[in-house]
């Protein structure tokens, strides 16, 4: 007798899982492009519902090509490796804006983007090369006064009441992770963040050195006073969080007393100008100081604005110091040319496009051919 083997359905039938892209990914690469849900499901050719699907549980591999060219940004940049920094991890509340009120929501979360497409480049960079670890007291500085916090700044910098040297090189060479903006830095000026433990800073480099050099100095004074300080605080407006981190940059560039010897009382617009060059700040600060410090009556500081507006100064900075560079980003791109390592590989293996790479990066990508191809 021969026996017949059943195979009976099993009570737990088995579900065919379908590989997807990162929803997260998604929804970041959106917020980066400045593109609300509906905006992209026009350019996509599909329901708002749709994309709203795709940023839940995510979108069938075959759409990783579209939604790419959508959002600008690789096809790899939808999937996660194990070690990717968590970039969705990063929100808006934990983001220190240099012009939050002139900014709008959109504009903000654009940045933040940005700030995170800033996370993976400055992975691939740290998985090949050694960067500087950040030495500076962070932690012991939360909550002091700017002036105080500044004058320890200065101190454990060892510049006593010198000028400071470039800004960008001091930043980087304390472990600080500086970036350029690549389009919305004129709507949010600059700001920073904490992530990881990591100090980052992002940067407008339309404007010139001199108001860089402050927006730097005013986002360290951010990361050093008000990392403990909670989103409702600032929101709530209980604290000047801005004014204080103004004031930190204030004391960090121009120290009160060696402002004090050089600027004399009812200075001159000269006067303020060979300060201003001595400082290696922007005329406007310098005036400002001159007046904080009781150097210039209101109605003097107000006559030296004025004189200064006309001479260009409210706007730009004639004879003004050169851009500052990054010598992080020179030296990535000078050593990845030297050993053949091309755009496209760092551009494939963080996900990011050449354009973006080159933004995030003082511009240390250059194009040489005319088929929108980016080399170092």
């Amino acid at each position: 007798m021969s026996v017949v083997k059943m195979e009976l359905p099993s009570p737990f039938p088995r579900v065919e899982q379908k590989a997807s892209l990162n929803p997260e990914r998604i929804r970041c690469a959106r917020e980066t492009a400045g593109l609300s849900k509906v905006q992209l499901a026009e350019s996509l050719g599909v329901t708002s519902r749709t994309v709203a699907n795709y940023e839940e549980v995510g979108a069938p591999v075959s759409q990783a090509a579209v939604l790419a060219d959508a959002l600008q940004v690789m096809p790899s940049f939808f999937s996660v490796s194990p070690h990717a920094p968590l970039i969705e991890d990063l929100s808006e509340g934990q983001v220190w804006f240099r012009s939050l009120r002139k900014s709008t929501v959109r504009q903000r979360r654009s940045a933040v983007g940005h700030g995170r497409n800033a996370l993976l480049f400055f992975k691939w960079i740290e998985d090949h090369f050694r960067l500087p670890e950040c030495d500076l007291p962070f932690a012991d500085s939360a909550g002091m006064r700017p002036d105080l916090a500044a004058t320890m700044l200065r101190a454990i910098l060892g510049y006593g009441e010198n000028p400071l040297p470039e800004m960008t090189s001091l930043a980087e060479a304390h472990g600080i992770r500086l970036f350029s903006l690549p389009t919305v830095g004129r709507e949010v000026d600059a700001f920073s963040f904490m992530f990881d433990g990591v100090p980052y800073i992002a940067v407008d480099t339309s404007k010139t050195a001199e108001r860089v050099r402050f927006d730097i100095a005013h986002e360290i004074g951010h990361l050093m006073m008000h990392e403990m300080v909670s989103e409702d605080v600032a929101v709530a407006g209980t604290r000047d969080i801005e004014g204080e981190a103004h004031s930190f940059a204030a004391n960090l560039l121009m120290p009160k007393r060696r402002v004090l010897g050089m600027v004399p009382t009812h200075a001159s617009v000269s006067q303020i100008l060979a300060a201003k060059r001595y400082f290696k700040v922007s005329a406007m600060a310098m005036a400002r100081r001159a007046y904080e410090l009781g150097r210039l009556s209101e109605w003097e500081y107000r006559q030296a604005c004025s004189e200064l507006t006309v001479q260009g100064y409210k706007n730009g900075e004639p004879r003004g110091l050169r851009p500052e560079q990054s010598k992080v980003f020179r030296f990535v791109a000078d050593t990845n040319r030297q050993k053949g390592i091309s755009v496209s590989t760092v551009s494939e293996e963080t996900g990011l496009v050449p354009k973006e790479l080159h933004g995030l990066s003082f511009g240390n990508i250059w194009a040489v051919t005319g088929g929108n191809v980016l080399c170092w």
